[in-house]
């Protein structure tokens, strides 16, 4: 097994959460950091937190779909740090509710954050983590990367591309010492339901607590899986049956859906109470005029 005692590790979404725990948890075994997150006060009170396990620990208050703050990464640790043995891709935000009524700029927020963030830090940190022997990427995906659910397009899509990135990545640099894990939560008690994206005028829900677990365990498994070498780490008993239900038993969720009571969509709806146009000769001939001018 590897061992992280005094190596030296990136940890983005470090105010809050599985980030906090992660940076903690490094900072106990005496790894040397560099935080992120776009909190700053909350960030700092991590930051002194690690501080008491006598580490250096590097801060940077910064957008991660800012396109510079990769480069400022790099640089940052670079000169504070010497150079970088551990990676962990954590920042995340999450959408609930109907696609259809999710915005382009909710969109857009959750594959920046969930997706192109992650791909582009790695991508500037990867030179770093190449220079040392033995380094590690991990990547904290979710369960929502493992299989389907309703009204989580979106985060599904960016865990799914971040699960698949993880294990091209890992297949193309293991053979250099580089190895890359996917860390797959189920439902963690954080505060990423309250900062949660939804549909304007739906109340935030949160799952029930024996459903979920804690930033504690799933940063401490997180660690593990970095010091064994770990290809994929389902996290709650959620997280198990779905991914295995998935992969051996991918009709019996198609057939959980297809179950539910039938509805017309809202849209669907609204269309049929539309006063139909009729169709005439003349609008007909209209319409084929129209299409020789054009």
């Amino acid at each position: 097994m590897w061992k992280i005692h005094r190596k030296r590790a990136v940890v983005t979404g470090a105010a809050s959460g599985i980030g906090r725990e992660l940076s903690l948890q490094l900072a106990a075994k005496n790894v040397h950091l560099c935080l992120v997150d776009l909190q700053g006060e909350k960030l700092e009170e991590t930051a002194q937190l690690c501080r008491t396990h006598h580490v250096e620990v590097q801060t940077l208050c910064a957008d991660l779909c800012d396109e510079q703050t990769p480069a400022r990464v790099a640089q940052l640790v670079r000169e504070e740090l010497g150079g970088l043995d551990l990676l962990f891709n954590n920042a995340g935000i999450s959408y609930y509710g109907q696609t259809d009524k999710m915005t382009s700029e909710q969109l857009h927020r959750v594959v920046g954050v969930n997706f192109v963030a992650p791909l582009n830090l790695t991508h500037a940190l990867i030179p770093l983590l190449l220079e040392q022997r033995r380094s590690h990427i991990v990547n904290i995906a979710s369960m929502f990367g493992l299989f389907p659910t309703q009204r989580s397009t979106a985060y599904h899509a960016t865990k799914y591309g971040l699960i698949g990135y993880s294990h091209a990545l890992r297949a193309e640099y293991l053979r250099y010492g580089l190895g890359v894990t996917a860390v797959c939560p189920g439902f963690v008690r954080t505060e990423l339901f309250d900062s949660m994206l939804q549909p304007e005028g739906e109340k935030k829900r949160a799952p029930p607590r024996w459903i979920s677990t804690t930033p504690e365990i799933v940063a401490r498994k997180a660690i593990r899986a970095a010091e064994r070498n770990q290809r994929l780490v389902p996290i709650t008993l959620a997280a198990y049956v779905g991914y295995h239900l998935q992969r051996f038993f991918p009709a019996a969720l198609d057939l959980g859906y297809r179950l539910e009571r039938r509805k017309a969509h809202p849209l669907t709806v609204a269309a049929e109470l539309k006063t139909p146009v009729p169709v005439t000769v003349e609008s007909l001939l209209d319409a084929g005029l129209s299409a020789d001018r054009k």
